[in-house]
């Protein structure tokens, strides 16, 4: 006798068949994680409806994972500000990433 096993996924919004192969849409509110099986039409109108918040938010890093612990968040000057004048005063700075710690002493002490 053969037996033959059929996978099915129904939107958890809708209760409609979906026809997709990756329906789970994970996402993050408030520290709290979800999944939510969607159709591609439900998928597109979620898109929508966050991308406004996507635009203006920023990345948090990975979901129910801690920031490092040797990462500093010690209150020190705007990075952007820190730039800005290092440019203004002919310093050699990198556009991204992080600013060297001597710009920062040099920023510190002319502030």
């Amino acid at each position: 006798m053969a037996k033959k096993t059929i996978e099915k996924f129904f939107s958890d919004l809708s209760g409609e068949e979906i026809d997709s192969t990756s329906p789970t849409v994970s996402f993050v509110f408030d520290g709290t994680g979800y999944e939510v099986d969607l159709t591609l039409a439900e998928r597109e109108m979620f898109e929508k409806a966050v991308a406004p918040y996507i635009a203006v938010g920023r990345r948090a890093g990975r979901p129910g994972r801690k920031a490092s612990s040797g990462a500093s968040t010690s209150g020190g000057p705007d990075a952007k500000q820190v730039r800005a004048w290092a440019q203004e005063q002919g310093l050699d700075v990198p556009a991204r990433g992080r600013v060297p710690a001597s710009i920062i002493e040099a920023y510190e002490a002319a502030h």
